[in-house]
């Protein structure tokens, strides 16, 4: 931190561009004016200091409020390309598959899916994509230990997701909630 204030502080000399003559023309009162005046601006950024810590701990707590509800949430969630590549995947769907993150993201997620459910996938995954709304997929990923898990997968489609980074070239993506239905 006092190096970052050094370099500020080097920057702001180098703006300063007053002579010595121009130093000693100052009378008392144009000091005294200058001096409240730099009061005033060094309370005023002292305000705006604290202002910009209140909201950077408020975005922090929101950011791991969204971080816990997205892993925490009693179903599986995956945020995948529109060429169906796992961009995000949540702590509990990798509960369930028995995998770490690393392995399935950058995925297809067709990858998750039995041999047997991967025609139908496949068939239907555009349209899914495209228009997920009111739609489902009932299948079977491959499940931890070579058990296999009956799941529905609901979607949502998200344009201009909030990140760049997990957009692909046409800016969406498309959110799915998969849903443990092997019991039912």
């Amino acid at each position: 931190m006092a190096e970052y204030l050094h370099l500020i502080k080097d920057r702001t000399e180098k703006i300063i561009d007053f002579t010595p003559e121009e130093i000693s023309r100052i009378t008392p009162d144009e000091i005294q004016r200058i001096f409240y005046d730099l009061q005033i601006h060094q309370i005023e950024l002292k305000m705006q200091n604290q202002e910009l810590r209140t909201a950077q701990e408020e975005l922090t707590r929101s950011r791991n409020n969204y971080h816990y509800l997205f892993h925490q949430l009693p179903v599986g969630i995956v945020v995948v390309s529109s060429t169906g590549f796992v961009e995000q995947v949540n702590d509990m769907l990798l509960e369930w598959l028995g995998i770490d993150k690393n392995q399935l993201v950058k995925k297809h997620l067709s990858s998750l899916i039995v041999d047997e459910d991967k025609v139908l996938f496949n068939s239907r995954f555009d349209s899914f994509f495209k228009s997920p709304e009111g739609k489902s997929i009932v299948l079977s990923l491959k499940g931890k230990k070579n058990l296999t898990l009956k799941v529905k997968m609901s979607g949502k489609k998200i344009s201009e997701f909030d990140s760049e980074a997990h957009a692909d070239n046409n800016g969406q993506t498309l959110i799915i909630t998969i849903a443990d239905v092997t019991d039912l």
